[in-house]
């Protein structure tokens, strides 16, 4: 069986950064997937924590639609959703806890239900959508899942890493080992809550909340313009960057780390993806991870080890954040067009499909696509 695996959609973007929705771009992912047997699509694959529910749909609608006409009735695919889309897993938990069954599990199966993942299903057309969270065996020694559950081991400050901190602080530690049920119980509430703040927000306060959000990033991890101004606010933000998460790690009992860099971002989300997979107990010669949009390991780059003798893989993303990418410089591990390949047998194999763009282009259609969610 011939699977693709596609992660970090994140269709209907208030920013214009999922650049599938140009149709070129969507072009050359469908081409090179349309011989698959089975098309893994490994969560945020729309972006529900940006605009409400229904003007992501249908944003997203188009890409459906072509997958659907370019796949036929003869693949099936699979929605493995992650945080940005935990919406379309909700049914799914709460059809297993109204049941009274056995808790969530590594792997959960379910239909589409009425609602979005319906109306999803609808737009696919030909082939048959499964629903599995948190994620899913596509073979014997091969576990996929879109991996937000590592954000409660990740040493990187973002925001949602502090607020799992923060519940953890309350509520009480994961255990270890820990199952996918005692994760939910940490992230979950926090899913919600983005949810339900991206139905009443205003189009205009998500799309600034993003551009401090990347501009922040920028200043305290010295990826600017490199400018004598530009030294000065980032070596300024930086300093007051280390204080306040020394703060936050006293206040939290938490172990963020005090600077941060590119290399200590990709080293923060391997370390842990890895600590996840160990928690959980993942028997896996090979687990696949989304979440980071940090494809990998990258070539010439040593394997990503697992504690127990398997291997680690990121299967990137579909997102152009320009922070991540100098001017000038090769497409690097965050680059976007990613897919990987599982066979019958033999280690992941990942494809990058648009390598061949350049930095500009990208931005341009990133640009286009701003404009476009504008009117």
């Amino acid at each position: 069986m011939h699977t693709a695996i596609v992660s970090d959609l994140h269709l209907g973007s208030a920013f214009g950064q999922d650049v599938l929705r140009r149709a070129e771009i969507r072009q050359a992912l469908l081409d090179e997937i349309a011989a698959a047997d089975r098309v893994v699509l490994l969560g945020d694959v729309v972006e529900l924590r940006e605009r409400p529910l229904g003007v992501a749909l249908a944003a997203a609608r188009p890409f459906f639609e072509d997958l659907g006409e370019t796949l036929g009735d003869r693949a099936q695919v699979i929605l493995v959703p992650g945080n940005h889309d935990h919406r379309l897993a909700e049914p799914l938990l709460d059809e297993l806890s109204l049941s009274g069954r056995r808790a969530l599990g590594l792997e959960q199966r379910g239909d589409p239900s009425p609602g979005p993942v319906a109306l999803i299903d609808r737009w696919l057309g030909g082939p048959n959508l499964e629903l599995a969270y948190p994620g899913l065996w596509l073979r014997d020694d091969v576990y996929a899942t879109h991996g937000h559950y590592m954000d409660c081991h990740l040493s990187l400050p973002r925001a949602e890493c502090l607020a799992a901190a923060a519940v953890m602080r309350a509520s009480g530690p994961l255990p270890d080992p820990a199952s996918p049920e005692d994760y939910e119980r940490v992230l979950r509430p926090l899913y919600g809550f983005a949810f339900g703040l991206a139905q009443s927000r205003a189009s205009g306060v998500a799309r600034q909340a993003g551009r401090t959000s990347e501009f922040a990033w920028e200043l305290v991890s010295g990826n600017g313009d490199g400018g004598l101004g530009w030294r000065v606010k980032s070596g300024t933000a930086r300093t007051g960057a280390a204080a306040a998460i020394w703060g936050v790690n006293r206040l939290l009992r938490s172990g963020f780390a005090p600077h941060i860099s590119g290399g200590a971002i990709s080293r923060s989300g391997v370390a842990g993806a890895t600590e996840m997979a160990r928690r959980l107990a993942l028997d896996a010669a090979h687990v696949i991870t989304g979440h980071t949009h940090r494809g990998g390991p990258q070539e010439g780059e040593q394997d990503w080890r697992l504690p127990g003798g398997g291997r680690l893989h990121n299967t990137g993303s579909w997102v152009f954040a320009s922070a991540f990418h100098h001017p000038g410089a090769p497409p690097g591990p965050y680059w976007p067009g990613t897919v990987t390949w599982i066979e019958d047998d033999g280690p992941p194999r990942r494809v990058q499909l648009l390598g061949e763009c350049s930095r500009e282009e990208l931005a341009s259609t990133v640009a286009d696509l701003n404009r476009a969610t504008l009117r």
